[in-house]
């Protein structure tokens, strides 16, 4: 391909085919084997000259016949100075400077050997050795077969140069090295996969939580600012519910494989676990921004993803950072998916929330539940609620990364310890039966084996019978396939514990799904009931109330607002509500102090 100049001249521009070949080559040379990274190189190199230093030192001073031996001391004194110089410069140091280390390195035991010579040359020579290993470990095949032969060509020059060559001992030396070489290599290789999620071929969380801790440390300080970002997939649980885990692994596949081209050099990219990417990024945050609205661009077709950036500062701890990050990414998911929030302070962090349950202030606030044939009382659902300062914080912005982090288990034991407590101290209504209140339990409580046990032994210490509690889970968390999730729904059936569908409606269900579970309740969601509404038709909340009366099931609707939609919901055959109709969440007293006042409502009046 040709293009015009200015001055009239034809300049020769390389066809899209050939830059890209160019592309790839220059990667080869400019990129280490996986997991191996410049500071690798850097520790290994460094190590490596200064033994061999030492054992040139030795050498000279074990065989007093020797000559030259000023000039091999010097050439010993280059090579501790060699291993100063290469951690001196790690900070700034680029996987394809260690080409130059090794090169350099290889002329030094070339010099070293051609002036021992012949005679005593052969132990020395066996320094080569050294570099072919490295070679091996260090670079991508094409590019450590080219310093084998470099090395070959060294070992030949160095024992060439007294004229005393023997070419069959050459050639044994040469296959020795060469099977050396190959050993190292597939050792090498075996060890690859150690830190590398086996899925998208990235670093795992572990190593890229090492990159990051690195990055952070005083010593590796240089003047540019440290950007963690947290990347998740949007609606890849959706994915895998209705398409299966294969394709949700194979989005997760694409999109590794588009950021990492898209990325070449620029940062670290890990797998964060689950929908989550990490990267971790030296720069300013506008120069971060603009490489995460690059990725945003690069995933594939038809999905998004929502990011969460923090900008570092040198000494921070690696999990306030990562905190800070998650609590981003949850602000980013929910003011719009596919979008990217800069944290800032005042935002929750995970370790937050373990403070404020270390401190009490996170608390458990009751909202009524309502039977509909006659506004009367019958329970109420635990609504975790943290306190922070005069207020509260949204639940939205701190229950995401709290189920993200793991830290959603000792919540939510906290929840069912403080809700058994209070259920059980509070008054029986004149004339009705004792309430039971309702608990939410996530995907991970419900995957911890002892979770079942946990809630039968909180039962116990607060004295209150398994009939009244209600354990609600998310239609989207449960799994009939899951061992863990139903061996824990049949054991809190087994103590007289109710199982309710949560948010039904909102995820993905057959009636062969449903018919496996152990279940006991439906709760019908608030966006179904919104649509009952005086002169239109709500058919999907009808259908769902059918679909429940059909499985056999107890049906309580949530979000119910209006006289009019209780009304309604009574006539379909619902028999409980909750909502603001009634009243809101309240704290535990005065929730007590509602009940001990009288707990019916009469619609209408």
């Amino acid at each position: 391909m040709a293009t015009g100049t200015d001055d009239g001249r034809v300049r020769r521009v390389p066809p899209p085919a050939a830059r890209a070949a160019a592309r790839a080559a220059l990667d080869v040379f400019t990129t280490g084997r996986p997991g191996v990274t410049a500071e690798v190189m850097s520790r290994t190199s460094a190590v490596l000259y200064l033994v061999g230093a030492l054992v040139v030192v030795v050498g000279v001073l074990a065989r007093p016949d020797l000559q030259h031996r000023g000039l091999l001391l010097l050439i010993a004194a280059a090579g501790a100075g060699a291993a100063g110089a290469v951690r001196s410069l790690r900070l700034r140091s680029r996987v394809w400077h260690f080409h130059l280390w090794q090169g350099a390195a290889a002329t030094m035991i070339t010099a070293g050997v051609a002036l021992i010579g012949a005679d005593h040359g052969w132990a020395d020579a066996w320094l080569f050795a050294v570099l072919a290993a490295t070679a091996v470990f260090f670079f991508p095949a094409p590019v450590a077969c080219v310093h084998l032969a470099v090395v070959l060509a060294g070992l030949s020059a160095a024992l060439g140069a007294s004229g005393e060559l023997a070419v069959g001992d050459l050639v044994v030396v040469a296959c020795v090295l060469v099977a050396l070489a190959g050993v190292v290599r597939s050792l090498a290789r075996a060890t690859e996969t150690s830190g590398i999620d086996p899925l998208t071929h990235l670093p795992d969380r572990t190593t890229t939580t090492d990159h990051l801790h690195r990055a952070l440390a005083p010593e590796s300080h240089t003047g540019e600012p440290v950007v963690l970002v947290l990347l998740g997939m949007d609606h890849l649980q959706v994915t895998n519910q209705r398409e299966g885990h294969a394709a949700g692994d194979e989005v997760l596949r694409e999109t590794a494989a588009a950021w990492r081209a898209r990325l070449g050099r620029t940062g670290v990219l890990g797998r964060w676990g689950g929908d989550q990417f990490a990267l971790v990024l030296r720069g300013d945050v506008d120069a971060a921004w603009e490489v995460v609205e690059g990725l945003h661009a690069a995933v594939p077709p038809g999905r998004t993803v929502s990011a969460g950036v923090v900008l570092a500062e040198h000494g921070d701890e690696v999990q306030d950072v990562v905190d800070r990050a998650e609590g981003a990414l949850a602000a980013a998911k929910r003011s719009r998916r596919g979008s990217s929030h800069l944290w800032t302070p005042g935002l929750p962090t995970v370790r937050g929330l373990y403070d404020a349950l270390a401190d009490g202030s996170v608390e458990v606030h009751y909202q009524p539940v309502v039977r509909l044939s006659d506004g009367v009382t019958t329970g109420a659902e635990a609504l975790v609620r943290w306190r922070r300062g005069d207020g509260f914080v949204p639940p939205g912005d701190f229950l995401p990364q709290a189920e993200a982090s793991g830290a959603v288990v000792p919540l939510g034991r906290h929840v069912v310890e403080r809700a058994c407590l209070d259920a059980a101290s509070w008054p029986v209504p004149d004339g009705g039966e004792p309430l039971t209140v309702a608990v939410n339990a996530s995907g991970p409580e419900l995957a911890e084996p002892d979770y079942a046990a946990w809630v039968v032994a909180a039962l116990h210490r607060a004295g209150l019978p398994g009939e009244r509690l209600v354990v609600e889970v998310v239609e989207g968390l449960l799994d009939e396939h899951s061992d863990v999730v139903v061996a824990n729904l049949h054991a809190l059936r087994a103590a007289g514990v109710r199982v309710a569908v949560d948010d039904f409606g909102t995820g993905w269900s057959s009636l062969a799904r449903l018919s496996l579970l152990p279940l006991d309740l439906l709760k019908v969601d608030r966006s179904f009931v919104s649509a009952v509404e005086p002169g239109r038709e709500a058919p999907v909340c009808a259908g769902v109330i059918a679909l429940a009366h059909a499985l056999d099931l107890a049906i309580v609707a949530e979000g119910v607002e209006t006289e009019h939609q209780a009304a309604w919901l009574a006539e379909q055959g619902c028999e409980e509500g909750q909502g603001w109709l009634w009243a809101p969440a309240l704290a535990s007293g005065a929730f007590a102090d509602r009940l001990r006042c009288g707990s019916r409502v009469q619609l209408g009046a």
